[in-house]
């Protein structure tokens, strides 16, 4: 491999290449070229498209790292002498690779995606039967939302026909192809009962958005292993929008004009702008006196620009395909955000909330409809840093 072909591999967006690419370098090798792509990634000057790919590098590496994927911890230099000796000293090299000299970093669709690679880990045709059974299920609603009437619940939000419908046909599907799973759901069984392999849906996730043909709401489903989030479907149909994502693989977007699927990845700003976008859910604002409406006085002190969609699962995959640099909602339930848990990291994000130990894994026995707790996503480390900072009065421990 020269070091055209290895920097046009770095920087394919594609994760067999990229591991390719990792594979073939010593380890001191492996130190260079991480610390490279790191500047690359944070580099202001840079193109989007060159920081973007240089951060889904660092993806794949982080999750070589973590042992998430099975390679050599150290390898061979397999035909590459002296290549990052090359990289390092050469002049201007280390600020443009030489295959970025030549061409911007290519956007197309990578040539594997995560329903062509390894899945192994996941039970078999998992998510391909979670991303088709998301789509039926949310061409289905569409065609409902805004001309139903809905119900007040205990916790004052509302609830439709289809909310029940829909959860009922999810988890019926689910056991009848995986009967040994168990389905935790908003609507349904709230219990996790300590299973390997639990499904966890939320069948309309902004159902007051769905309520009033308001197009922001989702269907959610999220398949957890030991209580831990591995894979992530959200669909949005009246956005022709579906994001998806498993352990390892990465974070795609599904496209429609047949060209194959896309990645996603999350905004790598480091530091905000006023012409920035933060998503914030309609609980993280505070009532007014009155007690009727929010008060004014609760918006957030952020230097952006703030979005409120009316659903969480919609704030955070605007995180995830790099739209909105934040989100943060004040209250919500574990399959609100389960689904885009996965997502969101895979995307190179992070998501945080305020249970003390995290809300991930799950706990044995416990009804997480009486579970409340605030979550956090951003795009970066260091934004995720400012956000925790500025939205402290919020983002207490329970």
């Amino acid at each position: 491999m020269n070091l055209d072909q290895f920097w046009e591999r770095v920087f394919s967006e594609d994760r067999a290449l990229v591991q390719l690419a990792w594979d073939s370098l010593t380890s001191d090798e492996r130190t260079v070229v991480h610390e490279m792509l790191e500047k690359i990634s944070a580099d202001p000057e840079r193109i989007a498209e060159q920081r973007v790919a240089a951060r889904y590098a660092l993806n794949v590496i982080r999750d070589e790292r973590s042992g998430m994927l099975e390679s050599p911890a150290s390898s061979m230099n397999h035909g590459m002498p002296d290549t990052i000796n090359k990289v390092a000293i050469e002049p201007g090299v280390t600020k443009r690779p030489v295959s970025l000299q030549k061409a911007e970093v290519s956007r197309q669709a990578p040539s594997k995606t995560p329903a062509m690679a390894d899945m192994n880990a996941l039970p078999p045709g998992a998510l391909d039967f979670a991303r088709e059974l998301a789509h039926q299920t949310g061409e289905r609603l569409k065609h409902a939302s805004g001309q139903l009437i809905a119900s007040v619940k205990q916790d004052g939000t509302l609830v439709t026909a289809s909310d029940i419908e829909a959860d009922q046909q999810l988890g019926k599907a689910i056991l009848a192809r995986y009967p040994d799973h168990s389905v935790l759901s908003e609507e349904g069984d709230r219990v996790y009962g300590g299973q390997e392999w639990c499904w966890m849906i939320d069948p309309i996730d902004g159902t007051t958005n769905f309520t009033w043909g308001m197009p922001a709401w989702g269907v959610l489903i999220a398949l957890l292993h030991h209580g831990q989030p591995v894979l992530g479907v959200a669909e949005f149909p009246p956005v022709g929008l579906q994001l998806y994502a498993a352990k390892g693989q990465g974070a795609w977007r599904e496209t429609e004009n047949g060209d194959g699927d896309g990645p996603i990845h999350v905004a790598i700003d480091t530091s905000l702008t006023s012409t920035q976008l933060f998503a914030l859910g309609t609980h993280s604002l505070g009532k007014s006196e009155t007690g009727k409406g929010y008060s004014s006085k609760s918006v957030p002190d952020l230097p952006c620009k703030l979005r409120m969609p009316g659903s969480s699962g919609f704030d955070f995959a605007l995180v995830a395909c790099g739209v909105c640099v934040g989100a943060f909602d004040a209250t919500v339930h574990v399959w609100d955000i389960a689904a885009l848990w996965p997502i969101v990291e895979e995307a190179g994000g992070r998501c945080v909330t305020n249970r003390p130990g995290g809300i991930f894994p799950l706990s044995k026995g416990i009804d997480y409809s009486e579970v409340e707790f605030t979550a956090l996503g951003a795009g970066t480390g260091e934004l995720l840093q400012v956000f925790l900072t500025s939205l402290s009065d919020r983002f207490r421990l329970p």
